[in-house]
Parts: C-alpha cells; structure tokens; sequence
C-alpha cells in the first residue's frame, strides 16, 4: 500500500494514450475520431508522451483481476501509464503475470480481499478515479450463488463509487442476453445486477460481452477437451442454438476505449464478434481445426437437464474443480439465441465495439483460434485426419476434414470460415 499512498490523488480522467495490441502487429494503435477534451473539475497528475512508462491520470481498481477477461483489461489499463489495483482471493502465483503489465510500482495487489465486506471495498477504491466490476461466476457453488456475485456484489461496489470522492467512472461487465426473462438463472441475475448497478450508480457504463475466446477461453477450449476425452460431444437439442463469440482482447480494448468517450456514461454496449454461428457450426469448426473426425451427438433438452440436475447439485455440496458443461442452468442456457440484438430492418439498434472504435474480429480464423491447434494430435502441423505435413497451422486449408452434414459449412466452392486456418 505504500506505493499507492506515495502517487497523489488522482481524480479526473483523460483521453488515454492509444494502446498497441501487442499481438505481432495485429492492429495499429486505436485512434479514436470521437474523442474529445473531457470538462473535469479536477486534473489528476500526467506525466509522459504515452506508454507504459508515463503517467496517465487514471488510477483504476479492477474487480475481478484474475480472470479471464481481468488480465487484458489491467494489460490494457498499465501499458496506458496507469496504476492498476488488483484486489484478488487467490493464491499470490494466480496473479503473479499480472506485475510484469505495467511500469514499477504501478500494479498493486491486494490480497487477501474479502467482497463480503464494505469496509474492504471501499478501502480498494479509495484512490481509485475509475472502478472495474468484472466479477461473475458460471456456476454456483458452495461459496456463492448467481444472485450473491452478480447482484449482491454488483450492488455493494456501485454503492462505494457513488459515496466516493474521487471515483467518477464505474465500468460494469455484465453479460450479452442478460435479461429477466432468459430461462438461465445466470442470465436473469446478470440482468438484475445491472439494475442495481444502475440504481445506485446512474452513470455506470455497462458492457455486454457476448462469450470470449482467446487463449484461456472456456468456449473453443471446452470444446477441444471434450474432443480429446469423450467419444463424442453432446449437443443440447442438436446445437442450433446461435452465439456471436468475441475475441476478448476487443472487448478489453472496448472497455478500455470507454474511458475516452465524453458520453460513454449511463450506456450500455453491447460486444459481440462480426460472426453468428450456431453451436453445431462451431464444434464443427474445432473439430476441424484440431484435424480430429467429427463426432457429436444431438441430446433433447429436457433429457440433458435430467442429467445435468445431479452434476449442478454436486457443485453446490462439493468443493471441486469441475468444468461448467451440462450443469442444468449452461443447458437452459444453450436453448436460447444469444446474439446481438437487431430491429425490424435488421439493423443493429444498440451501441456495439464499433461505437468505441474497435475492429472486431473474426474468431474463425488468425489469433482468436490460434490456441486450438496445440490440441492436434502428434503435434501442431500434424493431427488425427492429416493425410501429409502442413507446413505450418496458419497455412492449413482444409485437408482431407469434411465438415458434418448440416453444419453450414460444407464445401460450395465459396471460401468457408477456416480457410485461412
């Protein structure tokens, strides 16, 4: 704490200096054509051209840190000059990447965090000029329920900010198809959280990331597992589903870019990828991308919750570490359509990434899916239905793969999602 004490209050935020992806080139640093001189009241301390080794004026604390959305946005906040706090209940060697982010001094941890307590947030913000909630759980547990971290703990934070001296910016995560009338109890208490998040907090920003893929993700990975582990991959009511994944370094960019929006505030953003896909298309497209036979298996809804009733049952007596697929709530979850929001000409009618000047791209191919391959079997050129040696991932163009019937993605002769692949 005493490197947090020795920076003066800084209570004011600015337009931040653009940040590089850092991803190989993949993009130039975001200049943002929106952006304007922001009024403050207060001007907080700068120093620098730009960079990690200058000194914004934001000081941010960034609920949910250690997660997987949490590394990118505190990458993205400290390669901008700002000090980043990062409350976190882990062990310390689950946050120990997160120090090499930012310059010396400007990533402070603190451990041991009790979320339970408002003595204890409002300790975490108190010099902190802008506040992240990127909390949420995807299954309950014995520890905490849907409606205890999406609404309670949603709730206790937006609170601290408004009674804050300093805090003028609240960022809160929620969840696209976050909705009380969604049949999964994770969407309705997402959208509950909101409510509160609003009530008490009326210039929140509010993001809606739709589900994230990227080298930690929890979609294209679970798929790739299961692949490796069962002899074939259920599919709730045969996968028609629709999602609209999102690469979460954009949505770590649209978040961050916020902060340089004069009427960011008391929006909600929406954040999804430019493709919808069904979820048969894309277990088909990992399947092809790890060169593995297709093998999948349509399972009715209603005998998927019978079975999954136990599973979630278990994980609320049993402290273990178990994957969030089939648990009863993830196949309500799968029955629905959960996708950027459209009016009656088919045109968008929310804010989405473009809003805050991003480039979405796409998860079908290039760095978003990258990671699956490491799952192709005999190493990363080679895999189960590879007739000869690719001569690299990226340069795979179908092989001998076929995709399933149905799937949308057989051959046509049209160029097909993984081509670039």
């Amino acid at each position: 704490m005493l490197l947090l004490r020795r920076l003066p209050s800084a209570s004011s935020l600015r337009a931040l200096q653009p940040l590089l992806a850092g991803d190989g080139g993949r993009r130039e640093a975001s200049q943002l054509t929106k952006v304007g001189p922001l009024a403050l009241t207060n001007k907080g301390l700068k120093a620098g051209p730009g960079g990690r080794s200058s000194v914004s004026g934001v000081v941010a604390t960034v609920f949910g840190c250690s997660g997987f959305l949490g590394r990118y946005v505190v990458n993205a906040l400290a390669q901008s000059g700002s000090q980043v706090v990062c409350p976190f209940r882990c062990d310390d060697l689950d946050v120990q990447h997160l120090r090499q982010m930012g310059d010396l001094g400007q990533i402070v941890y603190l451990k041991d965090f009790k979320l339970r307590s408002d003595e204890a947030v409002r300790h975490a913000i108190h010099r902190s000029n802008v506040v992240i909630n990127l909390l949420g759980i995807e299954k309950e547990t014995m520890n905490y329920t849907f409606d205890e971290v999406h609404v309670d703990f949603a709730q206790r934070i937006a609170k601290a900010c408004a009674e804050s001296e300093v805090c003028e910016r609240l960022l809160h995560v929620s969840c696209l198809g976050a909705s009380e009338k969604a049949l999964s109890r994770r969407l309705q208490t997402k959208a509950k959280g909101e409510a509160a998040v609003q009530a008490a907090f009326k210039d929140a920003t509010i993001f809606r990331p739709a589900q994230m893929v990227g080298v930690e993700d929890r979609l294209f990975n679970t798929y790739a597992q299961l692949a490796k582990r069962l002899p074939f991959i259920p599919l709730v009511d045969g996968g028609h589903a629709k999602l609209q994944p999102v690469y979460v370094r954009d949505v770590a960019d649209g978040i961050v870019n916020s902060l340089k929006l004069k009427d960011a505030p008391g929006k909600t953003y929406h954040l999804a990828g430019p493709d919808v896909l069904t979820v048969k298309q894309i277990v088909d497209l990992v399947f092809h991308t790890i060169r593995e036979p297709y093998k999948a298996l349509t399972v009715p809804g209603a005998i998927a919750k019978l079975v999954a009733a136990p599973r979630e049952m278990l994980f609320k007596k049993v402290p273990i570490p178990m994957p969030t697929f089939l648990t009863a709530d993830y196949v309500a979850e799968m029955q629905q359509d959960n996708i950027l929001p459209v009016g009656e000409l088919g045109r968008q009618v929310v804010p989405t990434l473009e809003d805050l000047d991003v480039d979405a791209m796409k998860v079908t191919e290039g760095i978003p899916i990258e990671h699956v391959r490491h799952y192709r079997v005999g190493g990363y050129d080679f895999g189960t239905t590879s007739e000869r040696q690719a001569t690299g991932g990226a340069g795979y163009g179908g092989g001998p793969h076929q995709p399933s019937a149905g799937s949308g993605f057989e051959k046509t002769g049209a160029p097909q999602p993984w081509d670039s692949a």
